[in-house]
């Protein structure tokens, strides 16, 4: 028994000398030329993974989205690291919310995210691909079949005029004929991101020798879309519509939404369903049992703000983190008439 447990503990101490000790890369700088030898920093290659100082060009994703193709980005020392030059136009390009793009300041040509330590860089150098993991609360909404306000645009200056014409005659055997001509519709003016519009009527009746003629114009009125506020500003003669008091026509000044600025999955009433990601995240959403939202989130505060209009009742929220943790909570979604989404 004793003779197998000294044979044992030779094969480890034979191991354990044997086995060579981690160490960090070394490279012997005699190779170079002596004049430029002390000019040379090769510091950073004894570390791994990390990203020389220069310019690279590189993709952009954000959160898994490329927003990005053939980027060039300089990579340049801060304190004791390495980090990216973020310019403001590709900063446009991720599409965070404007109260948080506010709070990015830029430092030279170079946006600081230091007041944002969730947002996380990541550079992939065998694929050239620079990954930015944004929590998703801090994004705007998007969709592959909407249009964002930061891209519209105030269309060119110029002269419209639409029309409506109905004509009638009136040929009897005996007696005299007559002949009946109305016309009506909308004329205006576009300039920049102001409208001028009139509504008119004109009407022309020929009986016999007489011959009447009239025109007005119903109501003018001067209009421009608020994209920030999803709204639309008019001034002029308007009308008051409501769905609880009965409406009127006034001259005067009106701010009032327009949900035509919102794409369909934003429009009518649904709760906001809010929470914190601790990883990259699945957010299941379901109501008597059955599955009705599910979407990935990165790491941090997400919003799921696109629920169905015609969601009701109890809702199911699951947030399952790739590490295995699942997290379960319920939200109530109200019925009561004229509620508005949230934000």
């Amino acid at each position: 028994m004793d003779a197998v447990n000294i044979y044992r503990l030779s094969v480890l101490s034979c191991l354990a000398m044997v086995t060579p000790p981690a160490l960090a890369a070394e490279f012997n700088l005699n190779v170079l030329d002596k004049s430029i030898r002390d000019s040379v920093d090769i510091s950073l290659l004894n570390q791994k993974g990390v990203v020389a100082p220069g310019d690279y060009f590189v993709s952009v994703t954000v959160n898994n989205n490329k927003i990005s193709n053939g980027q060039q980005i300089r990579w340049q020392k801060s304190g004791d690291k390495i980090i990216p030059c973020i310019n403001e136009s590709l900063i446009e390009l991720f599409g965070l919310k404007s109260d948080f793009r506010k709070k990015l300041p830029a430092i030279k040509e170079c946006v600081d995210f230091s007041v944002f330590p969730e947002i996380i860089f990541t550079f992939d150098q065998a694929n050239q691909q620079l990954n930015i993991t944004i929590p998703q609360a801090w994004l705007a909404w998007h969709s592959e079949n909407w249009t964002p306000p930061s891209t519209w645009n105030n269309g060119i200056p110029g002269f419209l005029m639409d029309y409506n014409l109905f004509a009638s005659t009136y040929r009897p055997q005996s007696g005299s004929s007559s002949n009946n001509l109305n016309a009506y519709g909308t004329t205006g003016l576009n300039a920049g991101a102001w409208r001028l519009r009139s509504d008119y009527q004109l009407s022309q009746s020929d009986s016999g020798d007489n011959r009447e003629q009239s025109g007005a114009i119903s109501r003018t009125y001067l209009f421009r879309p608020l994209p920030q506020l999803g709204s639309r500003l008019t001034l002029g003669e308007t009308d008051f519509s409501s769905n609880i008091f009965d409406g009127f026509s006034y001259t005067g000044a009106a701010l009032a939404s327009d949900d035509r600025m919102l794409p369909w999955e934003l429009r009518g009433y649904a709760p906001q369903i809010s929470g914190i990601a601790q990883t990259n995240a699945t957010v299941t959403i379901s109501h008597s049992g059955r599955v009705i939202y599910q979407k990935k989130v990165p790491p941090g505060p997400f919003i799921i703000d696109d629920l169905n209009q015609s969601v009701q009742g109890t809702l199911d929220v699951k947030v399952s983190e790739e590490d295995g943790r699942v997290n379960n909570f319920q939200v109530s979604a109200a019925s009561t008439p004229f509620l508005t989404r949230q934000g």
